[in-house]
């Protein structure tokens, strides 16, 4: 078990940075996190299976502004790995996983705190115009970021797997079907959380299109994909002309025009 723990642990901390440290290409996602976890536990049908689950659970939960949303990282890992170590079922990993996510909000504000300790010394470097010094530093408290949830969830794992595995053993049958239960509906709760930020008129009525396409077309869902990633380039491309002719026009105009012109496109942007 300890090298079961130190394996999980190791891979969320390599995802982590590695999402972190070339551009948030959303690595750090349940869909990528579950089929990594199997394979490395070696069960990888069931980590796609979760991951998946996972995902569905998690879609809607993005960090808008200050807001710091549950760790869909910290809870699939923990979730996946739970899951493969104690044969549970996906509504039990998916309970444990929830409120996992939660928590781990927890070590994140604490992991906030103490690397705010290391600010101080960093100013000192940039007043005397070291940039060695502070690129040094950088990149030192981006490796000691996912440190505390890397230990938590080594010792999660180590310690907490055998009792997880007894606790879900005597829990009473209601308990487990009440879980059940809240397993189904989380799902749910997932996809209306993004149904909420995608709630807009000139978004929105493209829900109604997928649902056409699916409903009354049969269409499968990778047809779909398929057909909104060339409705996404689309838009692209003629929001791109229409910026262009924007700014061409806006070139020959006065002062006050480009600014009333750049105004409007920040608004039409962020709207």
């Amino acid at each position: 078990m300890f090298a079961k723990a130190l394996i999980v642990a190791i891979a969320y901390y390599l995802i982590y940075y590695i999402n972190q440290s070339i551009g948030l290409w959303q690595f750090n996602r349940p869909i990528i996190v579950g089929p990594i976890i199997g394979l490395l536990l070696g069960d990888l049908q069931t980590g796609i299976i979760l991951g998946g689950v996972f995902e569905s659970v998690f879609l809607g939960v993005i960090a808008v502004g200050g807001a710091i949303p549950a760790d869909a990282l910290v809870g699939s890992t923990i979730g996946t790995a739970t899951a493969i170590l104690t044969g549970a079922s996906n509504s039990k990993a998916l309970a444990i996983a929830v409120p996992v996510a939660a928590l781990a909000i927890i070590t994140l504000q604490i992991t906030y705190s103490y690397m705010a300790l290391f600010v101080p010394r960093m100013d000192k470097l940039a007043h005397k115009g070291n940039e060695a010094g502070i690129t040094r530093w950088h990149i030192g408290m981006g490796f000691m970021t996912p440190a505390l949830n890397t230990i938590a969830i080594f010792f999660a794992i180590l310690l907490g797997t055998n009792a997880i595995k007894t606790f879900l053993a005597i829990l009473p049958k209601f308990v487990s079907q009440g879980f059940i239960a809240a397993g189904k509906m989380l799902p749910a709760v997932g996809f209306a959380m993004l149904l909420n930020m995608l709630f807009k008129k000139k978004y929105f009525i493209w829900f109604f299109v997928g649902f056409a396409l699916v409903v009354y077309l049969k269409l499968p869902n990778l047809a779909v994909a398929i057909f909104a990633t060339a409705i996404a380039f689309l838009m692209y491309d003629v929001t791109k002309h229409s910026i262009t002719n924007n700014v061409t026009v806006s070139s020959v105009s006065k002062p006050e025009d480009k600014q009333a012109t750049k105004k409007k496109e920040e608004e039409d942007f962020l709207s």
